[in-house]
This record gives C-alpha cells, sequence and structure tokens, in this order.
C-alpha cells in the first residue's frame, strides 16, 4: 500500500497539465459549493436573529378584566413557540406614540379617550421554525376570547422563509450536480492518463502484475486530485471571505450582522466529499478501460 501510494504521487507530478487543469476546475468548484454553503449558513443565522425579533401582538378585547388577562397570559405561555411575554396597557401604549410622532403629538390632545387597546407582546422561542409556524401559534392565540385581534409581519415572514427555503433547495440540487461534475471531470482524467500509458500497463500485465498493482495508484491519484482541488477551492473561498467581509464591515453594510465562515466540521466534510468523489470517479474510469 506504501508503494502504491508512493506511485500514484510520483504519476500525481509527472502528469502535471492533466492534473493541474483537473485541479483548477475541482477547486472552482469546491469555491461555488462553499461559497454556497457560507451564503446558506449566514442567512440561516440572520434569519434566526430575525425571528428573535419578531413579536406577535396580541390585543385585548375591550372588556377583558384583570383575571381574564391573566388567565390567558398563563395559557399562552405555556404554548410550544412562545419564548416571553410582555404586558402593554392602552396608558403606555399611547404613551409610547406620543413619544414617537414627537413634535406632531399635539395631533392627540383633541382625543377625549385613549384609542389603543391593552395588548400583550410575545415574543418567539429558538425551537419554532418556519412561517407556517409561527401563524399557526398566532391563531392559535387569537382563538381566545379575551384576544380581540392578532397581528404580526406575516407578509415579510412567508416572503423571507420561501425565499429562503427556494435557495435552499435550489442550492442543493446544485450542489449535487456539481459534485457529479467533478466526478467525472477526474473519471475523464484518469481515463486520459491510462489511455496515455497503455503500453506500460500491457507490458506490466504481462510480465505478472496483479490488478491491484495496476489500480491502487490510480486510486490514490484520484482521492490527491480530490484533496488537492477541494484544499485549493477552500483557500480561495476564505481569501475572498478575508477580502469581502472587512470592506463591507469598514462600509457600514454589516453593522447588525456578523458574517461568520464555515465551521471546521463543514470544511472538514467538504474535503472528505472531495476526496470520495475523487476516489468514485477513478472507480469508474479503471471499470470501464481496464474492465476489472
Amino acid at each position: 500500500m506504501k508503494d502504491a501510494f508512493r506511485r500514484g504521487f510520483v504519476d500525481f507530478l509527472n502528469y502535471k497539465y492533466l492534473h493541474g487543469i483537473c485541479v483548477i476546475t475541482i477547486a472552482l468548484s469546491v469555491f461555488v459549493i462553499s461559497a454556497f454553503g457560507l451564503f446558506l449558513l449566514n442567512a440561516g443565522d440572520m434569519m434566526a436573529s430575525w425571528k428573535k425579533g419578531i413579536r406577535i401582538i396580541a390585543y385585548l378585547a375591550p372588556a377583558t378584566g384583570v383575571t381574564e388577562r391573566q388567565e390567558l397570559m398563563v395559557a399562552v405561555s405555556g404554548y410550544r413557540g412562545v419564548g416571553g411575554m410582555e404586558y402593554v396597557s392602552s396608558h403606555d401604549a399611547f404613551e409610547w406614540l406620543k413619544a414617537e410622532i414627537g413634535q406632531q403629538s399635539a395631533l392627540l390632545e383633541g382625543l377625549t379617550e385613549n384609542p389603543l387597546p391593552d395588548a400583550l407582546e410575545i415574543s418567539l422561542s429558538d425551537d419554532i421554525e418556519g412561517a407556517d409556524a409561527i401563524s399557526a401559534l398566532a391563531t392559535r392565540i387569537g382563538e381566545h376570547q379575551a384576544v380581540g385581534d392578532v397581528e404580526y409581519a406575516q407578509q415579510w415572514v412567508e416572503r423571507f422563509s420561501g425565499a429562503y427555503n427556494l435557495f435552499r433547495m435550489t442550492s442543493l440540487v446544485l450542489i449535487g450536480l456539481i459534485f457529479t461534475a467533478i466526478m467525472m471531470i477526474v473519471a475523464n482524467t484518469i481515463r486520459l492518463i491510462l489511455y496515455s500509458r497503455i503500453d506500460e500497463i500491457k507490458i506490466t500485465r504481462i510480465i505478472g502484475a496483479d490488478d491491484a498493482f495496476i489500480k491502487y495508484p490510480l486510486y490514490f491519484e484520484g482521492m490527491i486530485l480530490g484533496l488537492t482541488g477541494g484544499a485549493t477551492g477552500m483557500l480561495l473561498l476564505y481569501g475572498a471571505y478575508g477580502i469581502t467581509v472587512p470592506q463591507l464591515s469598514s462600509a457600514g453594510l454589516l453593522v447588525y450582522f456578523h458574517v461568520r465562515f464555515l465551521p471546521w466540521t463543514m470544511v472538514l466534510l467538504l474535503l472528505f466529499s472531495s476526496v470520495l468523489v475523487g476516489w468514485i470517479g477513478c472507480y469508474f474510469s479503471i471499470r470501464r478501460f481496464l474492465k476489472f
């Protein structure tokens, strides 16, 4: 096995042109895949952070008393997806409204009574996911008799969740297609090398070399191609990340959000996937060419 790895590494260095093109192609493919992963990772973080800022406002019915309100708060606090709750009286809401409109608060002085109802401001917990879950929670809260109306940023939640889910599904399909393309590129590269060494392989078999002696160095070649291309692609992504993110931060575009790089587990998974795809591509090439 050690000798097979040595011969595979020597062959990798001898065919610099073919291997160089293959490595560059794999590197660009892995760069695109990891860029999709980086975007999805940070988009998920941004969605989770944005979800924490969503509030479901349950406006209480006019005839709701203190006892009914407390019973409602106890019931709602036990719902899955409710992270916290705050009671906002109509007086506090009216004072907040006057503070928000500032100098134009004089427009409200002509009101004979406070038009704002008492309300419960409900924050979401981390275990609630998707627009459907938030909508179901809001509907369940609105079914109480003590609740007159329920309001939350429904359209924004649905649009953002729909766009994120669509992009995630599209990215997974593209990642599958790109990995398939990598496998075909490695297979064709190994096949070209086999064609260039066909006489050598025939002589080796005539003098008694077994199948493993011929195949194993090629397997190592495919794995080295996958590893080298994958590592190069990850370095390209890290370089782009190191150049782009500080510029966006200095421009003030990332004031409220921190863009993080791929975790080591995902980096190692991508590298392992590149090596595995290189091995699979080599396997199909050898199987088709040598008929082993």
